[in-house]
C-alpha cells in the first residue's frame, strides 16, 4: 500500500487549548503570546477564516503568481537546476500545483516528501499524473541531498528567516541532510511573512528566502 505523499503534517490538526487572550485572525502575528503553540493556534484559525473567503479564481491567481515568482527567480539564481524539493500544499496553504506543473515543463524534476510513520521524510519524484500510486520508487531519507533548492512549507516566517513549522519536526530532521549550500526557501501567504520576531529554538533552521504570491522572492535575513 502506497504511503500518502504530501506535506508532513495533519491537514487540520486539533488546536491546543485557547490562550488567555482571544485570537485575532486578522493579525495573528501581533498577538501578545509569543509561544509557538499559541502562534500555531492563531495562524491555523486565520488560515481557516481566509479559506472561507477565498474563491477559486483568487486561489488560481495566487498559484500562478507563486509559480511565476519561483520559476523566474530559480532560473535567474540557479541557471541549470536539475532537481528541487517541493511540498504538496494543503487546502489552506498557497497552492503549489501550478508550480509543480511549471517545473516539469521547464525540465526541472520536483521531489515531494513522503511522510513516514516516525514523522521523518522519504522522497519521490513527482510526475505529471499527480497520482501518488504512480510515483517513482522511493529515494530514501537522503533523497533531499540531490536537490539544488529546497522549498518548504511554513506557518510563518520573520525578517531574520526564522520559520514556524507545523510542529511535527519532519523538516527539522530532513533539512540537515540536504546538499551543503543548497538554499532553503519558504512558501507562505502574504500575511504570514512579517517583521515581528518568531520564537526559535537551537534546532530550528533558518530559511534563506521566502516567497509569497504578492511579494515575490525575498532573500533573508533582511538587513
Amino acid at each position: 500500500m502506497t504511503k500518502r505523499t504530501g506535506p508532513p503534517r495533519d491537514p487540520d490538526p486539533p488546536d491546543p487549548p485557547d490562550p488567555p487572550e482571544p485570537p485575532d485572525p486578522l493579525d495573528p502575528l501581533a498577538a501578545p503570546d509569543p509561544s509557538k503553540r499559541a502562534l500555531r493556534s492563531r495562524l491555523r484559525a486565520a488560515r481557516r477564516e481566509r479559506d472561507l473567503t477565498v474563491d477559486p479564481p483568487t486561489r488560481q491567481r495566487a498559484a500562478a503568481d507563486l509559480s511565476r515568482h519561483i520559476t523566474t527567480e530559480l532560473l535567474r539564481r540557479h541557471p541549470r537546476p536539475r532537481r528541487v524539493a517541493v511540498f504538496l500544499s494543503l487546502p489552506t496553504e498557497v497552492p503549489t500545483e501550478a508550480l509543480l506543473a511549471d517545473l516539469l515543463a521547464a525540465g526541472i524534476e520536483p521531489l515531494v516528501p513522503v511522510l513516514l510513520d516516525d514523522k521523518d521524510l522519504d522522497w519521490v519524484v513527482w510526475t505529471a499524473s499527480g497520482d501518488p500510486s504512480r510515483l517513482s520508487e522511493r529515494l530514501g531519507l537522503h533523497g533531499i541531498a540531490s536537490c539544488d533548492v529546497v522549498f518548504v512549507p511554513a506557518m510563518a516566517i520573520d525578517a531574520q528567516g526564522r520559520r514556524l513549522g507545523q510542529g511535527g519536526g519532519s523538516y527539522d530532521r530532513a533539512l540537515p541532510r540536504r546538499r551543503p549550500g543548497a538554499p532553503v526557501v519558504a512558501v507562505v501567504a502574504d500575511e504570514e511573512f512579517g517583521l515581528q520576531p518568531l520564537p526559535s529554538e537551537p534546532h530550528d533552521e533558518a530559511v534563506d528566502a521566502v516567497v509569497t504570491p504578492g511579494g515575490g522572492w525575498v532573500a533573508l535575513p533582511l538587513r
